[in-house]
């Protein structure tokens, strides 16, 4: 063996362009391969970091219609019903409850601090199987109103709040909530909810709110629910009783949600079962990158091996068994892989960066992105298995040399049997296959692409900045939460106009009840003079307390009648619907001056166009806009349209209010653009992918075309002087290298597009507005291939037709 790596060494210094093409290659692929690998690891193939984590549950509602909500939340109300019955039935070690926190804005020097807080029952952290690092978790006795202001904060919190010191039990902060004793801190990368953007900070007691307790009209899916299957209980044990709690709930309460169901999944499923099918597309995407890449250094080696047959046939001469000779070359193909591999690995370092800022902000556990042992693990296989994958191939022919022909002066040693060179042709042919493939992918989610970004979403998102206002706002004491409303009432018109007068700024409006785009939303039922039935949550509107000018600010078009004012908010309460409320509501009346049932009876003033709110991908749903009135004015988000781009004045924006009010907290300071973004960052994401896997398919095609036929030509130099010595024209030489290369791109293409068209259902479910069978996609692919061909074999068919006779034949 050392023997072999010394001369595969050797061997691959004696050969520097053949060797360079081939690193190249085996980098762009592993590098790819890799970067693609620990995206998926992170986020997909791990469990989540809990003792025996496929025992962790996760219990939620879900929507039984076809456009139903899937996510992994409950109701309090059911909730508490799951408790009481699934202990009596013993599926579950227990279920814990959490929802966030609001009401936790810091304000102990400086300007105020939001922290990030999850609400949870205090069986949690015993059914997680985690304690606190320091001190003890909450107790049941504890999630009673009045007793239940105590908290375990974060180790980062901690190390940031309290400088890391062993004493912080005890200590307290004074939120807007009022005042919460630390009773503990959790170990060091602890996460829960496991893989938000931003972990929480702290973990305070979930107090269920006395309203939420009994089955009413209002319905908050605002918990998660996770419980811890016992020892003797399967998924399907525990589904089965879930099942029969929830017909129990449905024949007491037959109005309470008919449509929804309930899931019983792994905590790891709840996580990634959105994102895994879409993870495992971008790997078998960049596996097609690989797999060209393998096939291509194949065919290098191949055509390599035709110049060494001799050296091969004197070995073979000399008393080298037929194992050696394989194994010198698996040897140098096994070299060829692991350099490679480092260096796709150091490729891949920088890919890891590029991707983790270019991936959506929902990915789950996206922070844990990175090269890590696994990573390194699986990067050493992939160097192993393609070295053993691209080298077997040249191996096998190599090792049955003729030896009488190959010891020979003259003879055909130096030129490739047919054998060989219908190998070589059918490695060629499947490169080309498996390019069409992942270009006909690219070509997909590019249009799909384009197609999203054309959406007209009825508002305009350029140039527009949202700033969250927030006055403080003390919950515990009536007299102190009116002053605050009071409060609140002057200071947002007044920030209003002092934005308005910063430099940069055209119009400022304010919205409540949620920003577009945000994926934030209200709703509530609609009454129609006339109608005896009430529209039920299905057919709810969505509503937005908003100023007068923020129709303005966002590009939001009056159609009929008119816009709110702010006289509005002192007279008759009044309206301003979109096309799509009148079009549901009032679709046999003249809107203007119609009275509707919207939290309480409202006079219509105007008719504005419809907004997909949840951004291009969004229904179209009835909205109802209402003057924002004093006691919605807390919590608003301020909208600023600017001049230029909006994120350049977002620091004289909060130096502006803060100068009004410093204690004014200010939520996340962002622009609709950045809120657009968002909406489609995982499509943008798999279209820049796949571009990127595309051209690389490219690229290693090429070279593949290129590397072959000019070895065909090198082989072939004396056949093409003796054509030339009996009169072939320049010109007919090359058009014979040309038209050889096309039949290779030409069988590629159409075994290519078999290919994508049976694979094409596979990406149905990501794509948008485009089928899987475009013939737009499909011709392009072919065109640019059949340019990519010609242009790869063009440097070798002119070298071909300038070969000089004499010399061919000496």
């Amino acid at each position: 063996m050392r023997r072999d790596l010394i001369n595969a060494l050797r061997a691959l210094r004696a050969a520097p362009a053949f060797t360079a093409v081939a690193l190249t290659v085996l980098t762009l692929g592993i590098g790819a391969t890799t970067a693609i690998f620990s995206v998926v690891d992170a986020t997909v193939l791990r469990n989540v970091p809990f003792a025996q984590p496929n025992r962790l549950m996760s219990v939620a509602d879900i929507d039984t219609r076809p456009d139903g909500f899937q996510g992994g939340y409950t109701t309090a109300q059911d909730y508490l019903d799951w408790l009481g019955a699934t202990g009596a039935q013993g599926a579950f070690e227990g279920l814990a409850a959490v929802t966030g926190g609001g009401g936790f804005t810091l304000r102990e020097g400086g300007h105020p601090e939001v922290l990030r807080v999850s609400r949870t029952t205090a069986n949690l952290f015993g059914l997680l199987r985690v304690s606190p690092r320091i001190g003890r978790a909450y107790t049941a006795d504890q999630e009673i109103d009045g007793n239940h202001k105590v908290a375990v904060i974060s180790h980062a919190l901690w190390k940031r709040r309290f400088g890391g010191t062993p004493d912080v039990l005890g200590k307290t902060m004074t939120f807007d909530s009022g005042v919460w004793e630390v009773i503990g801190v959790m170990p060091e990368g602890f996460e829960y909810p496991v893989g938000a953007a931003k972990p929480s900070e702290m973990w305070v007691p979930y107090v269920i709110p006395e309203s939420q307790k009994q089955r009413g009209n209002s319905r908050n899916y605002g918990l998660q629910v996770v419980g811890r299957l016992k020892e003797d209980a399967s998924i399907a044990q525990a589904q089965q009783r879930m099942d029969a709690i929830v017909t129990g709930i449905k024949a007491a309460h037959p109005k309470w949600a008919p449509a929804r169901e309930v899931k019983v999944r792994t905590l790891h499923e709840s996580l990634v079962g959105n994102v895994r099918p879409w993870m495992l597309m971008l790997l078998a995407s960049v596996a097609f990158v690989m797999l060209i890449a393998c096939v291509n250094v194949a065919n290098l080696m191949l055509a390599r091996a035709t110049t060494r047959s001799r050296e091969v046939g004197i070995r073979a001469a000399l008393g080298a068994s037929r194992w050696q000779l394989i194994r010198g070359v698996l040897v140098e193909s096994l070299v060829l892989s692991v350099a490679g591999t480092a260096l796709g690995v150091l490729v891949a370092f920088w890919g890891v960066e590029i991707l983790k800022a270019a991936l959506p902000a929902s990915l789950p556990r996206a922070t844990d992105i990175g090269i890590d042992l696994r990573v390194l693990a699986a990067a050493a296989t992939a160097a192993c298995a393609t070295g053993i994958a691209f080298g077997l191939a040249p191996a096998i022919q190599l090792s049955r040399p003729d030896l009488n022909g190959v010891l020979r002066d003259n003879g055909r040693a130096n030129t490739a049997g047919v054998v060989r060179q219908r190998v070589r042709s059918a490695l060629v042919v499947a490169e080309v296959a498996l390019a069409v493939v992942l270009l006909v992918g690219s070509g997909l989610f590019l249009s799909s692409f384009v197609r999203l970004t054309s959406v007209d979403i009825g508002l305009d998102h350029k140039n527009v900045l949202t700033v969250p206002v927030y006055p403080p706002f003390v919950f515990s004491d009536k007299a102190q939460r009116e002053a605050g409303m009071a409060r609140a009432s002057v200071l947002v018109p007044q920030t209003i106009e002092r934005v308005r007068q910063l430099p940069g700024v055209l119009k400022v409006g304010a919205i409540a009840n949620g920003l577009p785009l945000s994926g934030n939303w209200s709703r509530t039922s609609v009454k129609i003079a006339g109608r005896t039935a009430e529209y039920d949550d299905e057919d709810s509107v969505d509503i937005r307390d908003v100023t007068g000018d923020y129709f303005g600010v966002v590009g939001i078009r009056v159609l009929r009648g008119r816009a709110l004012t702010d006289a509005d908010t002192t007279g008759a309460p009044v309206v301003v619907l979109s096309e799509e409320a009148v079009r549901r509501y009032l679709p046999d009346r003249d809107p203007i001056g119609a009275t509707i049932g919207i939290n309480g009876d409202r006079t219509v003033v105007g008719v504005v166009n419809s907004v997909r709110l949840g951004g291009p991908e969004s229904e179209i749903r009835p909205e109802a806009y209402m003057p924002i009135m004093p006691k919605s004015a807390f919590g608003a988000d301020l909208v600023i349209k600017t001049a230029g781009p909006a994120e350049g004045i977002a620091p004289a924006v909060r130096t502006a209010i803060w100068g009004i009010a410093p204690d004014l907290t200010l939520g996340d300071v962002q622009t609709f653009e950045l809120l657009f973004e968002r909406l489609i960052a995982q499509r943008k994401f798999n279209m820049l992918l796949l571009s990127i896997f595309g051209a690389l398919a490219i690229v290693i095609t090429g070279v593949g075309i290129f590397g072959v036929m000019a070895y065909v030509v090198d082989q072939r130099t004396q056949e093409i002087g003796v054509r030339m010595a009996l009169g072939a024209q320049p010109g007919r030489v090359q058009a014979m290298v040309l038209g050889r290369a096309m039949v290779f791109v030409a069988t590629g293409l159409v075994i290519g597009m078999a290919g994508a068209y049976a694979l094409s259902g596979a990406v149905r479910s990501f794509l948008f507005s485009v089928e899987p069978a475009d013939p737009v996609v499909y011709g392009s692919t072919a065109a640019l291939l059949v340019a990519i061909g010609l242009l790869a074999a063009w440097i070798p068919s002119r070298r071909a037709a300038r070969v000089d006779p004499m010399v061919a034949l000496k």
